[in-house]
C-alpha cells in the first residue's frame, strides 16, 4: 500500500485533534503502522468529518452491518475511535480521537497487549513528546496566545477530602470527590497510562504504590469495560482508590464530556507531577498548565515549623520557604490540597474561593 495513505490518515487525525503540537509526520505514521493494518487505516480516511453516525459510515463504505461493526470495534479496541450516544436519541455516533490523551491512554493500557508491544508504543510516545517540545520552544511567542485563548481547559482540580474554610467563616466538610462517585452507576478502574508509559521507558513513578489509579464512569466507563481497558468496580472500591491516592500525595483531576467543564464528569485521574501528561507537558516546556479550581491553600503560621515538606510535595511548585515559613504564590496554587495531607504539623488547610482560572505558561527549555 502507498505511503501516502498512511500520511493522509495521519493528517485527518491531526486535523480532528485541533492541536497545533500534533504533526502528520514520520512518528505519527509509525504509531499508526504499529497499531493498525492497511484496511483499518483506509477506513480512517472516511473521518474527514470527525463525528459520523453508523448510517453515514455505512453509506460511505458500502459495508454491511456486521462488517462495519467489526471494523469499528477493532478501531475502538486500539484507541482511535470512540462510540458516543447522540443526544436525545438511542443511536451512537463514532468519534475520531486525538493522539493525546485518548489514543495514548487507550493503546497503552489495553490489557491483552504484550509488554514488548507496550514498550514499543511508550518509545514512540516519548519521541512525540520531544517533538512537541521542539515545536513549542521554536514557536514560543506565537503559540502562547493560542494555548491560552483557543485551546480547551482539559481538567478541573478537585481537592482532597479534608475540611475547608469557606468565605463566610463556616467550616464545611468537603466530600466532593465522593459525591461525584456517588452519582455514578457504571464505574471502571484502569491502569494510569501516564505512569505506565514512564515505567516502560525506565522512569517508574515515585509516588503511587499501585498503577491502577484512573477511574472512569458513565459512557466512558462503559467504553473502558467493553474494550478491555479497565474493570468494573463498585462505588466503595472507587472511594478506596481515592483515599489511597490522597495518602500518596496524588492530585484528583476530573475530566468532562467533550472536554467541556460545563458537561458531566466522566473521569477522575489521580496524578503526580513526575508522570502525568498534563504536568509533564508543563514541566517539559510543551504546554501550559491550565485548569480551574475553587480552592486555595492557607497557612497557620503558629503550626508551621519550616520543614519544607509542603514545598517538596506541591505538584506545581507554588510553595516556597521564606524566613522559616512556607508561602504560596496564589497565581499558581491549583487548590489540590496535597500540601494539607502531606504537612506533618497540620499547618496547611484549604479555603474555598470563587472559581479561579489558573494559567501557567511552560518554561522556555529545549530538551
Amino acid at each position: 500500500m502507498s505511503e501516502k495513505i498512511w500520511y493522509k490518515a495521519a493528517k485527518i487525525i491531526v486535523r480532528a485533534s485541533g492541536n497545533p503540537l500534533f504533526q502528520a509526520n514520520e512518528t505519527l505514521v509509525e504509531l499508526l503502522k504499529t497499531l493498525l493494518n492497511e484496511e483499518q487505516v483506509k477506513f480512517i480516511l472516511n473521518f474527514r468529518n470527525p463525528r459520523l453516525s453508523f448510517q453515514t459510515l455505512k453509506d460511505k463504505t458500502g459495508m454491511n452491518d456486521a462488517k462495519l461493526r467489526e471494523m469499528l470495534n477493532s478501531l475502538m479496541d486500539n484507541g482511535f475511535i470512540m462510540d458516543w450516544p447522540i443526544e436525545d436519541s438511542d443511536m451512537m455516533e463514532y468519534r475520531l480521537l486525538a493522539p493525546f490523551p485518548s489514543t495514548f491512554e487507550y493503546s497503552l493500557i489495553k490489557q491483552d497487549r504484550t509488554i514488548e508491544e507496550k514498550k514499543k508504543l511508550a518509545k514512540i510516545y516519548e519521541k512525540m513528546f520531544k517533538e512537541a517540545n521542539e515545536i513549542t520552544q521554536l514557536n514560543f511567542e506565537g503559540l502562547m496566545p493560542i494555548f491560552k485563548d483557543k485551546m480547551p481547559i482539559f481538567a478541573r482540580i478537585i481537592p482532597v477530602e479534608k475540611e475547608i474554610t469557606v468565605p463566610q467563616e463556616k467550616v464545611l466538610p468537603l466530600h466532593e470527590a465522593s459525591k461525584i462517585i456517588n452519582e455514578q452507576e457504571i464505574i471502571s478502574l484502569s491502569e494510569c497510562a501516564c505512569k505506565l508509559q514512564k515505567t516502560l521507558v525506565g522512569e517508574p513513578c515515585e509516588f503511587a504504590s499501585d498503577i491502577n489509579r484512573c477511574i472512569h464512569f458513565g459512557n466512558l466507563g462503559r467504553y473502558f469495560i467493553e474494550h478491555n481497558l479497565g474493570k468494573q468496580i463498585s462505588r466503595e472500591e472507587a472511594k478506596k482508590v481515592l483515599k489511597e491516592a490522597e495518602a500518596e500525595g496524588l492530585v484528583h483531576k476530573t475530566f468532562h464530556d467533550d472536554f467541556n467543564l460545563e458537561e458531566k464528569e466522566n473521569a477522575i485521574c489521580n496524578c503526580c507531577k513526575d508522570c502525568c501528561v498534563l504536568f509533564q507537558s508543563y514541566y517539559r516546556g510543551i504546554f501550559p498548565f491550565h485548569t480551574i479550581t475553587s480552592y486555595l491553600t492557607q497557612l497557620d503560621e503558629s503550626k508551621c515549623k519550616g520543614c519544607g515538606t509542603c514545598v517538596e510535595k506541591c505538584p506545581i511548585e507554588a510553595l516556597t520557604l521564606k524566613e522559616g515559613k512556607s508561602y504560596v504564590d496564589e497565581t499558581k496554587c491549583i487548590g489540590c490540597g496535597v500540601c494539607t495531607t502531606q504537612c506533618p504539623e497540620g499547618a496547611r488547610s484549604l479555603r474555598e474561593t470563587e472559581l479561579r482560572e489558573i494559567y501557567i505558561p511552560p518554561p522556555k527549555i529545549k530538551e
